[in-house]
């Protein structure tokens, strides 16, 4: 049954990113940098969920279902290859690793947020 919560969270996931793609768009922004924003904040909260007891294993609603529809590598890839088929090389190369380098930070800041806050409360 687990497997129709994931279903389930991973549309929730979906539809979260496409509203936040939205909200970029309407205020004169472009989808990629919507794209961005999402990879970078999934990250941060896959790090809270693998700080959590049972981690990924015991919470995969949150982590395959929520976080998996919410993050987007496959538009992340589109923006890049849109890029580079168009020759615009700095952007094509420079977003995709500025991307996953923030990512990182932000799963590590992640991490270090949620053993602040575990070591609160």
């Amino acid at each position: 049954m687990t497997w129709l919560w994931v279903a389930l969270a991973g549309g929730v996931g979906a539809v979260l990113r496409y509203s936040l793609t939205l909200l970029h768009v309407r205020a004169g922004k472009t989808s990629r940098v919507a794209t961005f924003v999402t990879n970078v904040i999934g990250a941060f909260a896959m790090a809270l969920v693998v700080s959590i007891p049972g981690g990924i294993e015991q919470h995969p609603v949150l982590a395959a279902g929520l976080l998996g529809g919410f993050t987007t590598f496959s538009a992340a890839s589109l923006d890049t290859a849109e890029d580079l088929r168009e020759g615009r090389l700095v952007q094509g190369v420079v977003l995709p690793l500025a991307m996953v380098a923030s990512a990182v930070v932000a799963f590590f800041l992640g991490l270090m947020v949620y053993g602040v806050l575990d070591a609160l409360l």
